[in-house]
């Protein structure tokens, strides 16, 4: 191969897919990714099995919410990724019982809530830094409530879970800020 032949399939093949690469990667790693959604313990905001859009610069740009579904590296083996939504923020108090859920003694509004709390009662003290997560299908979530490490640091947060992406069917914005 020539000299110029060698260079003009550097600059125009191999140079271009090498950014486009490098590109999706930094996309990947810092803005929006896929996750994989087996259980339906979100149910009926995520439905399962699925795929969801998860937006890493969400977390980032607003923080973290009381009611954001967020994922995340479940605390007890951080190489697993769960999806729940962000019940207690740091330094709040709360209280699981049978029909409700408490925050510094104040009923959560949670409407899309159908199921009741069947186990996990108890009292939360959410420490700084970190978040209580449970699951909307409260009867089959396996969530703070049970976990030996209850609470989610605010370093294990990946990113926000916005949208359901497959299957096609599916395909729905996921509702945050109940």
């Amino acid at each position: 191969m020539g000299q110029r032949k060698r260079q003009n399939w550097l600059t125009g093949w191999l140079l271009p897919i090498v950014v486009g690469v490098a590109i999706a990667l930094c996309i990947r790693q810092w803005v929006v990714s896929a996750a994989y959604v087996p259980s339906e313990s979100m149910y009926p905001a995520i439905p399962n099995p699925c795929y969801i859009l998860v937006n890493k610069l969400a977390t980032e740009i607003h923080g973290v919410q009381r009611g954001d579904v967020v994922v995340f590296h479940f605390p007890d083996d951080p190489a697993e990724l769960y999806v729940k939504r962000v019940i207690g923020l740091p330094g709040d108090t709360v209280k699981v019982t049978n029909n409700a859920v408490y925050i510094n003694g104040k009923k959560l509004n949670e409407p899309i809530i159908t199921q009741p709390n069947l186990s996990g009662f108890g009292t939360y003290h959410v420490p700084a830094g970190h978040y209580f997560m449970m699951g909307d299908n409260r009867s089959v979530s396996e969530d703070s409530r049970f976990w030996t490490n209850k609470y989610v640091s605010r370093q294990a947060i990946v990113g926000e879970a916005d949208f359901v992406l497959f299957p096609f069917s599916k395909m729905k914005s996921i509702p945050q800020h109940l």
